[in-house]
């Protein structure tokens, strides 16, 4: 029953920590893989969709640029678009993986 319980600790803070080797894919076939283990199940749904945040944050920034510089025509907006967006997003998305490793690590050095 221990050497369960480590295993599934281990597989729940690679899922928050795949974000440095392989985000959004670790966890989601954890995820599918795990249904019949409630708990492993829900933590790599969790991180699943705490890895696709920045994934999607950063497609909808490009979408949104690339349809300011299209529809304005004007190089001067969609340029400081473009920065206030990419610190924007630059800043959540290293929020997002911090606390991804933060939430790894806390799994891992849990009694």
């Amino acid at each position: 029953m221990e050497e369960t319980m480590s295993q599934n600790k281990i597989v729940d803070a690679l899922s928050y920590l795949s974000i440095i080797f392989a985000p959004f894919i670790f966890p989601f076939i954890v995820w599918l893989v795990t249904s019949n283990n409630q708990d492993m199940h829900e933590t790599a749904q969790k991180a699943f969709l705490l890895h696709l945040i920045p994934v999607v944050l950063t497609i909808l920034t490009v979408m949104l640029l690339g349809i300011t510089g299209l529809t304005t025509r004007d190089s001067q907006v969609t340029g400081i678009m473009f920065i206030v967006l990419a610190l924007l997003v630059g800043i959540i998305d290293f929020g997002m993986f911090v606390y991804n490793l933060y939430l790894g690590i806390k799994i891992l050095i849990a009694d």
